[in-house]
């Protein structure tokens, strides 16, 4: 039996139907609740978006998880192109258990920012200062298995000074730094200094002090 959309009166003889109207209306009428345009937060420093689980990479998951939250929809979406300019996206709706699939042209406006990371890097953050002394080769071999561990962990070092007998590395993890020494069984000397208060609590910088 043929029907008829109450909208556009278009014939099911033409159209395919989602529910009582035709394709056309429903998929306008879904566009409508769509942003045409969406802003993606981008750190000017590493390039990374801002998500809802902090800056990441900007791969296509992540692409994609941070239009489909820009765009506040309940749909299923399919990134089909996307230049930091414009995004080409398919969206797959439930309606009454019907399927409504369309393609919809967001347009993209990036946002400089500056994540957490890249801040605290450039303005010399540091939570520990691991200390290095002995023979500058095996120094040097501390140097560096202590920066990898760091780096392959994401933390970063805001500092290090090299010094006539090792060197003085200014850590943005104690708990990494901390984490390394037992990770490698090390027994560094420990003290503390006060950096201040948070929240109304002292907050203390970790030193540690490694001969080798």
């Amino acid at each position: 039996m043929t029907i008829y959309c109450p909208i556009c009166n278009r014939s099911s003889d033409e159209f395919n139907f989602v529910g009582e109207f035709c394709e056309v209306c429903v998929t306008d009428k879904l566009k409508e609740k769509i942003p045409s345009s969406v802003t993606i937060e981008r750190c000017k420093s590493c390039e990374r978006v801002h998500t809802a689980n902090g800056y990441q990479e900007p791969d296509k998951e992540v692409i994609k998880e941070v239009l489909h939250r820009a765009l506040k929809t309940k749909c299923n979406i399919r990134v089909r192109s996307f230049d930091w300019k414009k995004a080409v996206v398919r969206f797959d709706c439930d309606v009454d258990g019907n399927d409504a699939v369309f393609d919809r042209d967001v347009s993209i406006v990036v946002k400089r920012t500056m994540c957490i990371d890249c801040y605290r890097k450039t303005s010399g953050y540091y939570e520990a200062i691991f200390q290095i002394r002995g023979p500058r080769d095996d120094a040097d071999k501390m140097l560096k298995k202590f920066m990898n561990f760091m780096e392959k962990r994401g933390a970063f070092a805001s500092r290090v000074d090299e010094l006539n007998n090792g060197y003085d590395i200014y850590s943005s993890s104690k708990t990494l730094a901390s984490s390394f020494f037992q990770y490698y069984d090390l027994k560094p000397k420990r003290s503390y200094t006060l950096y201040g208060l948070k929240h109304g609590k002292e907050v203390y910088r970790n030193i540690y002090l490694l001969r080798l």
